[in-house]
């Protein structure tokens, strides 16, 4: 009887592990494989499903070199540490320019910490800036610029849902190709063509695939990490979030200032305006963003104003209007509305087009040519700037009209001619003696280089 009990009891132990097995097995199932990274996990486990959708999953995590001491720290339960050591180590190798072994320390660094987003933006901006400049040959530092954005990029893809990460390589994208001291090799090299023959006089197609403007590159990861940065339970910590959401708007600005600088001025860069304002209005002025003061847009009317206190009576119409305009100052939200509109128009266009040719033809030495284009350009940018006073707040718009003044103003003493008491833009001139005095050093500097003269 005992014996039978005995072996009574041992099935129903077996029978509850077995029991408690089935929960376990159905909860921990694997996830099968996705169609993409931000796809759902379609099949698998609760527990495969929620690491999915709690970003929890690292699928590389402790994958380093099975044979390195930084291992045995891993399997020690020590991956902080190991990781702190290679850091300690990228940098000593950063230090001695030990630049193969740097990338394969940086490999092991995102092994360690896929998610950890400043190994990404630290290491990226690393290999862009520091490792590129101690290059000479500005197609070295290109090939540098390209290792920096693929890791970037790399760093996108594992953190998909990374606000900051893709506002990050937004920015990696704007400024290092669009405003570093090379940046017209860059620009060049990044748009049509790269220095590298595997691309064949094409641009690198794992950075920029579709052969866009850097900028409109930069504005597609900004407007992915503004619709990332909508996501239940994503914040981002760079900046307040009015600034933050600009950024599509301005480097779509950025591309239609580049043409400019570049020399387009046709229906091409009015629509770059174009696009820009109306982005700037429509859609960032339309954004609703909350202050101490309530909810506020940075477009809004007085109407709007009066419509947002009708809805939060804890506020009033004054509140609103600090606040409006506090924000306004701080995003610089009504020099971009009033910038976009104004070069939107063809007569700006015309202007800035026979400035950038007055320009041209005064460093080429085609003094009669210049002097035509520079005092037309000067004259047609008047009434533009009468109508929108706010411009000439803004240090761009003083230095464009100051250096196409001095030009102008070069070419009448070199024919001995005296300089008229009243002269396009003169309020330019005499309300910014600072700039003007500055500019004028480097002017000459420049022009006894040229050695430009009627001779």
């Amino acid at each position: 009887m005992n014996r039978l009990n005995s072996r009574n009891r041992k099935l129903v132990y077996m029978g509850g592990i077995l029991v408690l097995l089935i929960p376990i097995a159905v909860l921990g199932m694997p996830a099968t494989e996705r169609s993409s990274p931000t796809a759902p996990a379609e099949s698998g486990g609760t527990i495969a499903r929620l690491r999915h959708d709690y970003k929890l999953g690292e699928t590389t995590l402790g994958d380093v070199d099975p044979a390195s001491a930084t291992m045995n720290l891993v399997l020690l339960g020590m991956r902080g540490i190991a990781a702190s050591m290679l850091w300690m180590q990228a940098d000593q190798q950063k230090d001695t320019k030990n630049w193969s072994e740097l990338e394969q320390t940086v490999e092991s660094i995102i092994k360690l910490q896929p998610r950890f987003l400043q190994v990404w933006k630290y290491q990226g901006w690393n290999l862009a800036f520091n490792v590129s400049s101690e290059c000479d040959a500005v197609a070295d530092r290109y090939f540098w610029v390209k290792k920096g954005a693929k890791f970037m990029i790399r760093g996108t893809k594992q953190n998909e849902d990374a606000a900051e990460l893709y506002h990050q390589t937004g920015e990696f994208f704007g400024k290092k190709i669009g405003r570093s001291d090379e940046h017209v090799q860059f620009r060049q090299f990044f748009n049509k063509s790269d220095p590298d023959p595997r691309w064949n006089g094409r641009p690198d197609e794992d950075i920029n695939p579709d052969g866009e403007d850097n900028y409109l590159v930069a504005k597609g990861y900004y407007e992915t990490a503004n619709q990332k940065e909508e996501l239940p339970g994503v914040e981002q910590h760079i900046m307040a979030r009015s600034l933050f959401r600009a950024y599509p708007g301005r480097s779509q600005m950025d591309y239609a200032t580049a043409l400019q600088s570049e020399g387009t001025f046709d229906e091409v860069s009015l629509e770059a305006w174009r696009e820009g304002h109306n982005w700037w209005t429509g859609t960032y002025g339309r954004e609703s963003f909350t202050t101490p003061g309530g909810e506020v847009m940075l477009g809004a009317t007085e109407e709007d104003l009066e419509r947002l206190v009708a809805n939060d009576p804890n506020t009033t119409l004054d509140d609103k209007r600090h606040w409006l305009d506090r924000y306004q100052k701080m995003t610089n939200y009504p020099y971009w509305r009033d910038r976009s509109e104004v070069e939107s128009l063809r007569a700006t266009v015309d202007a800035r087009r026979k400035l950038y040719q007055g320009k041209e033809r005064f460093f080429a030495v085609d003094l009669k040519a210049a002097r035509t284009l520079l005092e037309e350009g000067l004259k047609e940018m008047e009434p533009v700037l009468a109508k929108y006073p706010d411009l000439l707040l803004h240090s761009e718009t003083i230095e464009d009209v100051l250096k196409s003044q001095l030009m102008w103003q070069h070419v009448l003493r070199l024919y001995d001619e005296a300089v008229p008491q009243n002269f396009p833009l003169r309020n330019v001139w005499d309300n910014n003696p600072a700039e003007r005095a500055d500019l004028e050093e480097r002017f000459q500097q420049r022009v006894n280089a040229a050695d430009i003269s009627t001779n």
